[in-house]
């Protein structure tokens, strides 16, 4: 809580125990809609990193870790046997599973009644379309489609004929209550039930249960799925309603809690760390802050913009539900490295170190294991790239509480902002951080109109942050060191000096996206040539409804 600085030759001591900074976004006067950067990048950030920058790191990061997870768990990595393995030893048990084979390789069913089954499952577009990084390579369009296709609802002959041949060989029954922890704990718990109810009903001697919705492996709940079917599941959904608008009102309001239970999967860990953005009052820095009207509304567009983007790694596995001149004084003012939202970092933080437990328990060592890019592997092990992500956004709530002058949360490591004001340093340098984000991920399918809600990640822009103390530190003069008369004559002792107290302003970083209704679904490289068409944010997205 306490820092020292020198400015010209004047040693100040900075005690920030008992002050608080107010955040403002000026409104930007333009005639013009402002533009939008497909990355963070084009925006040039240089200095202060918004929590913008940090969630583009994260994106990047994600998709690639769950990319190689996904092709580890199709082929086998280390302790884990894969699906591949898994689903031809299955294969004989019901066309389903033939075809879900099939599908995983790319060829076609060699038994009938699976060709068929494949055929209707591919012609849905909505079900079959790989989005996001599943169309980085074949391999994972491939898993894309398989993983959606034994998503269906098994009829009550082949939810039978692959209990019972599951239950006969306790390898393969192994290898797929392996793989059904792993969905859950990499994404979140089923929406309906899989078949490991049924087969410890086997283990009593009882007969395996069918249940309407079983699935060999079910799609994930996620906060706003769990919304929109508790509010729409069974009624029109009403003109003008916006999803993401009211999952943050029922967060404000306390009847969306989004703190992770034990059954808990990484996506409520993401949605978790997002609470603050939306409830900002709620963070234990919220008493170190002041907050005007323009600000907060940014955190909400970055709630979004980080839950979409969030949304989108995990579109696989998530359930679309349907429903003067002179010697200077002198000047303190807020020195911010980072955006001020702490508790959103520190819960990323536990995020990651959550699922590097997840996968390890899965996979054994993570050493072998590379996370992917649209490129390809990248050179560091997916063990190493894991803990350092996870030291970044410790690193992040380590500085930012300080800065506001907050204690740190002593889960988070030694030296950890250290490392992460190295890496603001040099910001511009990061790879990650020049992706392109551009993309839309369904949310859910309205029956009565056709169409598909799509959150639109449209691209990235920029607004001045203002800083100020409301609440001022308390600040003395250590030392004053002799002065140089200017461009180095005349050497002085410096008379005792005072100093004053400024604003700053830092280049903020945020998110633009929208919600609307669409007839297509886009995947990545379709919306982003879609978006070169457009100038402005405001045709573009009147061009998607």
């Amino acid at each position: 809580m306490i820092r020292e600085t020198d400015q010209d030759g004047v040693r100040l001591k900075i005690d920030a125990t008992n002050q608080v900074i107010a955040l403002d976004c000026p409104q930007d006067i333009t005639w013009n809609d402002p533009g939008l950067a497909k990355s963070v990048a084009e925006l040039h950030p240089r200095g202060f990193a918004s929590a913008s920058i940090l969630a583009a790191k994260a994106k990047a990061f994600d998709d690639g870790l769950i990319a190689a997870v996904e092709l580890a768990t199709e082929r086998g990595a280390g302790t884990f046997a894969g699906k591949e393995q898994l689903l031809g030893n299955l294969a004989a048990s019901a066309p389903l599973l033939d075809g879900a084979r099939a599908l995983g390789s790319g060829a076609t069913p060699s038994d009938s009644a699976a060709a068929k089954l494949v055929e209707a499952f591919l012609a849905d577009e909505r079900a079959s379309k790989p989005l996001g990084f599943y169309t980085w390579s074949p391999a994972l369009e491939n898993i894309f489609r398989q993983d959606r296709f034994l998503q269906q609802e098994l009829e009550e002959p082949a939810f039978r004929a692959v209990t019972l041949a599951m239950h006969a060989n306790p390898r393969l029954r192994g290898e797929y209550e392996a793989w059904m922890a792993l969905n859950e704990r990499l994404t979140n718990p089923f929406t309906r039930p899989d078949l490991r109810l049924p087969l410890a009903a086997l283990d009593r001697g009882a007969a395996p249960f069918f249940s309407r919705g079983v699935a060999v492996a079910p799609p994930s709940e996620s906060p706003e799925g769990a919304l929109v079917k508790r509010l729409y599941g069974n009624a029109p959904i009403p003109e003008g309603f916006n999803l993401a608008d009211r999952l943050i009102e029922e967060i404000r309001k306390g009847r969306a809690d989004l703190s992770p239970t034990a059954n808990s999967g990484w996506y409520d860990r993401i949605a978790w760390s997002l609470e603050t953005l939306a409830a900002p009052d709620r963070g234990p820095e919220a008493k170190k802050l002041d907050l005007s009207k323009t600000y907060r509304e940014t955190l909400e567009a970055l709630f979004k913009g980080i839950l979409a983007l969030a949304r989108e790694s995990h579109v696989k596995q998530l359930e679309e539900p349907c429903a003067g001149c002179g010697p200077p004084r002198p000047k303190v003012r807020p020195e911010l490295s980072v955006e001020p939202v702490p508790t959103h970092y520190l819960r990323r933080a536990l995020g990651y170190r959550f699922v590097r437990e997840v996968l390890e328990s899965a996979f054994g060592s993570l050493k072998d294991l590379r996370r992917m890019t649209a490129d390809g592997p990248v050179a560091a092990s997916l063990g190493e790239e894991l803990a350092s992500i996870e030291q970044l956004f410790f690193g992040a709530h380590v500085a930012s509480c300080h800065e506001i002058g907050l204690a740190p949360d002593p889960q988070a490591p030694p030296g950890s902002g250290t490392a992460f004001g190295k890496w603001v340093e040099k910001l511009a340098e990061d790879p990650d951080l020049k992706q392109d984000n551009r993309m839309m991920v369904p949310v859910f399918y309205d029956l009565a109109r056709r169409q598909t809600k799509v959150w639109a990640f449209l691209g990235w822009t920029s607004r001045p942050l203002t800083a100020q103390f409301k609440t001022r530190p308390k600040v003395e003069v250590l030392a004053t060191a002799e002065k140089k008369g200017w461009f180095g004559f005349g050497g002085r002792k410096a008379e005792a000096p005072g100093f004053d107290f400024e604003d700053a302003s830092y280049a903020l970083i945020y998110p633009v996206t929208a919600e609307v209704y669409v007839t297509k679904r886009l995947n990545r490289e379709e919306f982003r040539a879609h978006c070169d068409r457009y100038k402005s944010s405001k045709e573009l997205v009147a061009s998607l409804k």
